[in-house]
């Protein structure tokens, strides 16, 4: 079992706060009341640029994670922040987007609490050797662009799409087996998802490999919105397919690289993830769902991957 991260030095914690109670992260086993249960705190799981996720129990014995959010800000603007992403998972419910089940402060910290997915698509056997990656790119694809679609009917945008967002599991039972349980593929980290309309052409910030071309120059290739979704679901079935995470530069995604690679693919999927991974929005696939059936129409029977 591995130990948690080591505390931020409470001198930086939260230099604006509404009462003498100190921020800390939880403890392994610590028992946390939260707004409909409590929970029991396991292992730290990982760290990003905005929360630290745990594994937990509730009440129930529901295996499921919570985010505690970084305190790298004021209380006020970490307060904002949960809230915003809690009301684009309360507004975003969907099969393939993963589940809120609680949300709550506690001790000056905010928490969310989601169902548990086995790991990230980082982690699955496409990665190795001697695996079809072919096997894969259909059924990811599917969840992966279905969850896009209802974000982007609800004029969401998600940005921030990368193997860390996308998250495996078994579908849910109580006999305690995975055996012949179907996999399911959940989008996950909406923090940063906002409403098409008030994403500004150059204000969003993007992590260096999936920055789209829009992005560094809107002027020539466009503007930040749904079609950046697109994009970088295309690098996803990138990575899918060649095993490797997204490490383009700045300058190799304005030279179109990222296509280039797909249209060099040994397989049907290519010339489709390379139209996805045009550097002008408007020659891209124009839609998720239209994405989603050019793929379709040259993937071989789906088959079970359980």
């Amino acid at each position: 079992m591995t130990n948690p991260p080591p505390p931020i030095p409470s001198q930086s914690l939260f230099p604006v706060a509404p009462s003498t109670v100190t921020f800390r992260f939880p403890n392994l086993g610590e028992v946390i009341r939260g707004g409909r249960s409590w929970y029991r705190i396991g292992d730290a799981l990982a760290e990003g640029a905005f929360g630290r996720t745990y594994e937990c129990t509730d009440e129930w014995g529901n295996r499921l994670v919570v985010k505690v959010f970084l305190p790298h800000d004021t209380y006020e603007a970490v307060h904002q922040r949960w809230e915003r992403e809690l009301v684009n998972l309360f507004r975003l419910r969907h099969p393939n987007i993963t589940y809120v089940h609680d949300a709550f402060e506690h001790n000056n910290g905010f928490y969310i609490v989601m169902e548990r997915c086995e790991g990230t698509i980082r982690s699955l056997p496409f990665s190795f050797a001697g695996s079809d990656p072919n096997l894969w790119v259909a059924p990811i694809a599917r969840s992966v662009l279905q969850a896009v679609h209802f974000m982007h009917t609800h004029d969401y945008v998600h940005k921030d799409l990368h193997p860390g967002n996308v998250f495996w599991a078994h579908a849910p039972g109580d006999l305690g087996t995975t055996v012949n349980r179907p996999w399911v593929f959940k989008v996950g980290d909406l923090g940063i998802s906002k409403l098409e309309h008030e994403i500004h052409p150059t204000g969003t910030l993007f992590a260096v490999p999936m920055t789209p071309p829009e992005a560094l120059n809107h002027t020539e290739f466009g503007t930040v919105g749904k079609l950046t979704d697109v994009y970088q679901v295309g690098l996803l079935l990138l990575f899918i397919m060649t095993g490797q995470a997204p490490n383009f530069t700045h300058q190799q995604i304005l030279d179109g690289v990222p296509r280039e690679w797909a249209d060099a693919l040994n397989s049907p999927y290519g010339p489709v993830i390379a139209r996805a991974l045009r550097r002008h929005v408007e020659a891209r696939t124009p839609s998720a769902l239209q994405f989603w059936r050019e793929l379709a129409e040259v993937a071989p029977p789906m088959q079970n991957l359980a």
